[in-house]
């Protein structure tokens, strides 16, 4: 056993006097504080639109969901920790009803503070699909629609799980995101 430790700190003194770095992989480190910063639709609205539903105005180029076409949504998040999944839950404002989604495995991803996901919201507002495992820069081409007819409204809310299957705090959009047909 004492041979064992001397050859062990023997190397490490060749090591360091090689000009070696020895770095040891943390592995996985439990996901904490997820927030999310932002989120972007590629459709926005062409005017400003008063909720008559809620009264809650939505400004013009404010973010929408075409409830008639595919709509690829982007969410900006920071976390603490590695994650391994990543998945979005779109809730409807006056349903409650839900749908989630989640990528891929990502492999012990850390934050790019913040990190870009994209997923796709289909018509009638069903998530297809999160992007497997793509982290970066927001990609969307944001295109304001020429029509719209607002049939309600969807919160997004987000959650991350650690390899170790440590789940973060389920964060949500703070105003919900105007659910309507679109002409482009």
């Amino acid at each position: 056993m004492k041979r064992l430790m001397m050859a062990a700190v023997g190397l490490t003194g060749v090591l360091a006097s090689c000009g070696v770095d020895v770095v040891v992989d943390p592995g996985v480190v439990p996901v904490s504080n997820l927030q999310l910063k932002s989120y972007q639709s590629q459709y926005t609205l062409p005017t400003a639109y008063t909720d008559t539903q809620t009264g809650q105005t939505y400004a013009k180029g404010s973010s929408i969901i075409c409830d008639n076409l595919n709509t690829r949504l982007s969410v900006d998040v920071t976390f603490n920790g590695t994650i391994n999944l990543f998945g979005a839950r779109l809730e409807g404002r006056d349903t409650g009803t839900t749908k989630t989604v989640y990528s891929q495995p990502l492999g012990n991803t850390t934050s790019g503070n913040p990190s870009t996901f994209e997923f796709v919201v289909g018509p009638n507002t069903a998530p297809l699909s999160v992007k497997a495992g793509k982290l970066g820069a927001q990609a969307i081409v944001v295109t304001p629609v020429n029509t719209f007819t607002v049939k309600g409204a969807t919160f997004v809310s987000v959650q991350a799980q650690s390899a170790d299957g440590t789940n973060s705090n389920l964060v949500k959009s703070v105003q919900a995101i105007p659910v309507a047909d679109c002409g482009i």
